[in-house]
């Protein structure tokens, strides 16, 4: 007896509805649903044309939910464990009452309300004491939105005192009444000064409240001895302090990524993203819009960056590093107001000098001083801009000659082999492949780079060398396995090698014109290979230069490279301003040399290989966020495009404008309000008036300057 023949699953044919054995099925067809099973032939081409009258999917779907597995950053934020721990509360200052300002304009109007009734001296007298209470509550308020020292608060209060003395001191009834009811007005105008100032300033606190947003307050930092994670104020973290940063949140201080990849913002406020590896700096509050990094915190608290720039207005003015002017303001110009008043008071009496500093835009002046400063730190900062210093935004305003390293600034800094000219009768691969053997000694150039890359992409097998050794600013010299000499690099290298240039030179000469730079290979003596090394000029690089010479301010373009291929690209951009070629030293040397006879200097380069170069310069321009030290005195770009170079002397410039226009609107009115104090024609409610008036449009300075960098400097990058 035969055995049973195997079978499978019985499945029905989607086209004629036919049992087929699942194991035996002569035609099988694969769907996104399940597999089909044909009975012959026939039935398949029927099938792809469309009829499918039995069919159905070979397995039907699960209605059980599909189970979702959960991401790293999933797991990551799983097993953080959030500390909550205390932190001090935001208190008020010392002497700050919050109901001094309403308090002191309700005394004001009551002594206005009296002195409407009543002629009477007593209750003259009542009046001027209420205004004088008037006027210390307004001396003790702090008036955030101007840093000024407490004898300048002082100044307005006090005239209003001797204001109202020399009113109630009068003696003709209706002189009198009038006299009061100006010092009580004046009362009420000195009282509401500090709202007037808040709503003075409010484009500005929205700018820097949109940049403080952009910083976390929580950061997530591995737990120790567990795989772990803790989440801790951000306050909390020092340099050095490992931060783990996830998709979808910011960065909590300036640090290098350690660990990890991902795509995230070129800075806080970027509109444009780009991919972050091991090794870059990043700033705090950044965004990571994919993957995860591991930082390692550089700067934390007041020192980040964004905070920095936020800040900028506030630093340093307690220290004689501040402006002068400033700090001499801020601590000595007390006696000036108050040598005057005595003066005025000895020679025309109390309601002179009451008038006199009434008007004194002593406040007006501080504002002056600080507000463009702190609005062209905002909004530079909205741009990726960063001032590491009121001196470096001071000395940017100030420059008259820019200094603008070649290779990194204004091309893009990754050059490509171009063309490859065969010179001598050495093979070609074996040729390349000694080069980009030899390029290891100077790897982290670029040029060596491109040289290596083009080996690569090429598929030239690598040679072996030895004796590597790299000449700074010329190339590189090697010598093979069996001690032929290799030079790789500019002319001036081989001629000090004693090699002879001559069979290359004409086509090094056509390179140079057409803004290409030669490097040459030679071998044994003799030149086997000329490479066209071609580094594209930035997109922007036009518009900077031409950005630049519009301040005015010189451009000075510095470069490496031969002296015919800077000049080429130097036409290009729109300048004939040319040092080249220079060696690293001769491009510090040079730098200084600018300094010595045009003035105010910037140098704008790469951060990194371009650091002493840059900190030869009055301004150190970096187009790379390193964390180094030179990055506090002097400008970072963290978009990386010159074009911001530019744009931050134009702020910086417009910032010194802005200071020197309103400085000068202060002393004039207050040469005027002292000349109408002494001849008797200027009242104290005018004065008070024309001070108030002059302390909002001081004021406004900031708002102004940022509409102004908002129309010259759109937010597009």
């Amino acid at each position: 007896m035969l055995p049973a023949r195997p079978t499978g699953e019985f499945r029905p044919c989607p086209v004629c509805g036919r049992e087929v054995d699942a194991l035996r099925a002569p035609r099988v067809c694969w769907l996104e649903d399940g597999v089909r099973f044909l009975c012959s032939d026939q039935c398949r081409a029927r099938f792809l044309r469309g009829e499918r009258d039995f069919d159905a999917p070979s397995r039907p779907a699960s209605k059980s939910p599909r189970v979702e597995r959960p991401s790293i950053p999933d797991l990551v934020r799983e097993a953080t464990v959030v500390r909550d721990q205390a932190s001090a509360a935001d208190g008020q200052a010392a002497g700050a009452h919050p109901h001094d300002p309403a308090l002191a304009v309700g005394l004001s109007l009551v002594s206005l309300v009296i002195v409407g009734l009543s002629t009477n001296q007593m209750l003259g007298w009542l009046t001027a004491v209420l205004i004088t209470v008037s006027a210390a509550l307004n001396a003790r308020i702090p008036l955030r939105t101007v840093r000024a020292p407490e004898s300048f608060r002082a100044v307005g209060p006090a005239g209003l005192v001797l204001a109202a003395v020399a009113a109630a001191s009068v003696g003709d009834p209706v002189a009198r009444q009038w006299a009061l009811l100006g010092a009580s007005v004046a009362a009420i105008i000195i009282s509401s000064r500090n709202w007037v100032h808040a709503s003075m300033l409010v484009p500005v606190r929205v700018v820097a409240t949109e940049l403080r947003d952009t910083l976390p307050h929580k950061a997530r930092v591995p737990s120790r001895g567990t795989s772990a994670y803790e989440e801790v104020p951000a306050t909390q973290l020092h340099q050095g302090d490992v931060a783990v940063v996830l998709e979808g949140e910011a960065v909590p201080a300036d640090g290098v990524v350690e660990e990890g990849a991902g795509l995230a913002l070129r800075y806080p406020k970027a509109l444009h993203s780009k991919p972050y590896a091991r090794g870059d700096f990043i700033l705090a509050g950044t965004r990571v819009l994919e993957g995860a990094l591991t930082i390692r915190v550089r700067r934390t608290g007041q020192e980040r960056a964004m905070v920095r720039g936020i800040e900028l207005g506030r630093r340093n003015q307690q220290v004689p590093a501040a402006p002068r002017l400033r700090f001499a303001l801020a601590h000595w110009s007390w006696m000036v107001p108050a040598l005057a008043a005595l003066a005025v008071l000895a020679w025309a009496g109390p309601d002179a000098a009451g008038t006199l500093l009434l008007g004194l835009p002593v406040l007006a002046f501080v504002a002056s001083l600080d507000g463009p400063p702190e609005a062209g730190a905002l909004a530079s900062a909205r741009r990726g801009i960063f001032f590491g210093s009121l001196r470096a935004l001071r000395e940017a305003g100030r420059t008259s000659t820019a200094a603008i390293l070649l290779r990194g600034a204004l091309t893009a800094g990754e050059p490509i082999v171009h063309q490859v000219y065969r010179l001598g009768t050495g093979d070609l691969e074996w040729v390349v492949g000694l080069a980009a053997a030899a390029e290891k000694a100077a790897e982290d150039h670029p040029v060596a780079r491109a040289i290596q890359r083009y080996a690569e992409e090429h598929g030239y097998p690598a040679a072996a060398v030895r004796k590597e050794r790299a000449l700074a600013g010329l190339g590189v010299a090697a010598v093979t396995t069996n001690g032929i000499p290799v030079v790789v690099g500019r002319r001036q290298l081989l001629l000090d090698e004693g090699i002879s240039v001559a069979a290359a030179d004409s086509d090094a000469v056509h390179m140079e014109n057409e803004g290409l730079t030669p490097i040459f290979v030679a071998v044994d003596g003799r030149v086997e290979l000329l490479l066209a090394i071609l580094d594209p000029t930035h997109v922007g690089a036009r518009d900077a230069v031409q950005r630049i010479a519009d301040l005015p301010c010189e451009v000075v373009i510095l470069s490496g490279d031969d002296r015919r291929t800077v000049e080429r690209i130097a036409s290009h951009l729109g300048t004939s301003q040319v040092k080249a070629p220079l060696l690293p030293d001769e491009r510090v040397a040079e730098v200084r040399a600018l300094r010595e006879t045009g003035g105010i200097t910037a140098a704008i380069g790469r951060g990194g290989e371009d650091d002493a170069v840059l900190a030869a310069s009055d301004v150190p321009i970096s187009l790379r966020v390193t964390g180094a030290a030179l990055e506090e005195r002097g400008v970072v770009i963290a978009s990386r495009d010159v074009r911001d170079a530019a744009d931050s002397l134009w702020i910086a410039r417009a910032v010194r404008r802005s200071v020197w226009r309103s400085t000068g609107v202060c002393v004039a009115v207050g040469l005027l309000v002292a000349a109408g104090a002494i001849l008797g024609w200027m009242t104290p409610v005018a004065a008070a008036l024309i001070a108030l008036g002059t302390e909002a449009w001081a004021l406004r300075a900031g708002s102004r300057l940022l509409r102004r960098v908002d129309l010259r400097v759109p937010m597009q990058k």
